[in-house]
């Protein structure tokens, strides 16, 4: 099996995977406590940054795919670059 082609966008993916993931480990615990207007407001704002880490996400996966159908990937000898390096 071959590996992945790396891109610049690969760095991020696994970040914003982690992040998601704490995102609904964190909806659950605080949906498993006892209702109440608080929890149900805390509830609304996990909604809200689970949708806009999901969309960039899901954006940055899509331009992943895209660099690799273009050809735009890191040559395998050449380090991968650093989330802060990105522009």
């Amino acid at each position: 099996m071959q590996p992945e082609p790396v891109t610049r966008h690969s760095p991020v993916l696994p970040e914003l995977r982690f992040s998601l993931s704490l995102l609904y480990v964190g909806r659950l615990l605080l949906g498993m406590k006892s209702p109440s207007v608080a929890v149900d407001e805390s509830l609304d704002a996990f909604d809200e940054r689970i949708e806009d880490v999901t969309d960039e996400l899901v954006a940055t996966e899509l331009l992943h795919e895209a660099a690799i159908l273009a050809g735009d990937v890191v040559p395998e000898n050449e380090s991968t670059p650093s989330a802060d390096d990105t522009v």
